[in-house]
């Protein structure tokens, strides 16, 4: 039997309420009334909802069905507003009701170990997404004509983005082989004098936060493109958030990011010690110990404006961050716009030649 999602309504007028990024509440469209979340869980607490199952049994003459695999990452929630089935996999937590567009909340995904530390509300709007995605294309005169068209433009979706954030101490022990080259003339000769050095650097670095995705489904390289994320602006775990969003509970644990976030740390730490090594002709790394210690993680999920799009074939990702608005996306290339720019390029750059040619001729010097 299904499980019931999560449904937030309008007390006033019984709509569906969605977190708004600007209000930081519950806002109805419908009737324009808004509510704070914790007004909404009080709410909540003294409200029941009477549901009764249909006893009939239907039998099924279709064959086919999911697998055992298939079935084993597979959950279905009965939408609290119409009361259609939803089938996700295991790790969505919030989505919308294909069949009434409602937003649905199963908080039940996120129990147990899968409990978040915190979540970072959505402070950018869909509307300033969408704003930034035309910012992003606009100017760029090899782009396919068709590929910015509205239809597409509406499809940019809001998802909460599971992170481990690591905290670690670090002690650095780093040494460098440099040099110095000096010249000064004697006589008729030039003479070139260089001096060696064995440049030791150590010190002791925090780091705080450190985040890495804990999404299969999210490219990491692009997650981290959309970085920084403030994590210290993050509220306590609350279901009212996801209302009009999506979101994801982690598939990949916080042993399985550890080597990523030690990277990123040690990544970090040589290039801090080496920022330290100047006025040399050369710097040569010779030995680099790093030592962490004082480990500690958490989960927060950040809040993403999304857009998976496909063009000629090929899939085109766009991601903002949702908290400060940085924005990241390759771009299709319009190859016959790219061949007649480049001819144009070459004509132009020919009939300067020429030009140039023709007035050294007439003055002589050709």
């Amino acid at each position: 039997m299904p499980q019931a999602a999560g449904h937030y309504k309008c007390p006033a007028c019984g709509a569906s309420l969605t977190f708004g990024s600007q209000s930081q509440e519950l806002e109805c469209a419908s009737c324009g009334n808004s509510f704070p979340l914790d007004t909404m869980e009080q709410l909540e607490s003294v409200q029941v909802e009477n549901t009764t199952d249909d006893q009939l049994q239907w039998q099924y003459a279709g064959g086919g069905g999911y697998t055992q695999e298939e079935a084993a990452h597979l959950r279905a929630y009965r939408c609290q507003a119409c009361g259609a089935e939803i089938i996700t996999d295991e790790t969505v937590a919030a989505t919308e009701c294909v069949y009434c567009g409602n937003p649905s909340v199963m908080p039940q995904v996120f129990s147990g170990a899968y409990r978040p530390d915190g979540v970072i509300p959505f402070q950018k709007s869909k509307k300033q997404a969408q704003e930034a995605l035309r910012n992003h294309c606009k100017g760029k005169k090899l782009l396919p004509k068709g590929f910015m068209d509205e239809n597409r433009i509406e499809k940019v979706t809001g998802v909460y983005v599971p992170f481990w954030l690591f905290q670690a101490d670090a002690e650095a022990d780093c040494t460098y082989k440099c040099t110095k080259v000096s010249h000064h003339r004697q006589g008729n000769y030039e003479i070139t004098k260089t001096s060696h050095f064995l440049v030791r650097r150590g010190g002791h670095l925090g780091f705080n936060q450190v985040p890495v995705d804990g999404s299969s489904k999210m490219d990491d390289t692009l997650m981290e493109s959309i970085e920084p994320f403030d994590s210290d602006k993050a509220d306590a775990f609350n279901t009212a958030y996801f209302s009009g969003y999506q979101a994801q509970r982690y598939d990949v644990d916080a042993d399985a990011c550890q080597p990523r976030a030690n990277e990123r740390i040690r990544a970090s730490v040589a290039a801090a010690m080496r920022a330290t090594v100047m006025g040399y002709a050369t710097v040569a790394p010779m030995n680099t110990q790093i030592q962490l210690q004082h480990g500690k993680v958490r989960q927060v999920l950040m809040p993403v404006w999304m857009l998976n799009t496909r063009w000629q074939d090929k899939t085109y990702t766009f991601a903002m961050n949702a908290q400060t608005g940085r924005f990241v996306g390759d771009l299709p290339v319009d190859k016959g716009a790219f061949w007649r720019w480049l001819l144009g390029l070459g004509l132009g750059i020919g009939a300067v030649g020429t030009a140039a040619a023709y007035l050294l001729f007439n003055m002589g010097v050709l």
